[in-house]
């Protein structure tokens, strides 16, 4: 990604086309779970 801050729906569709081809869904829900700090104890993004 070029700049700092990108749409997550560039995200989803790179994972999908490198890693998992099986929908965008469980792909989003990943990524925002992770993004929440509440709702991790260690932030991984």
């Amino acid at each position: 990604m070029l700049a700092p801050v990108g749409k997550s729906a560039t995200v989803v569709g790179h994972v999908l086309g490198r890693f998992h081809p099986h929908g965008d869904v469980a792909v989003y829900d990943s990524l925002v779970r992770m993004a929440q700090d509440f709702a991790m104890r260690y932030p991984l993004i």
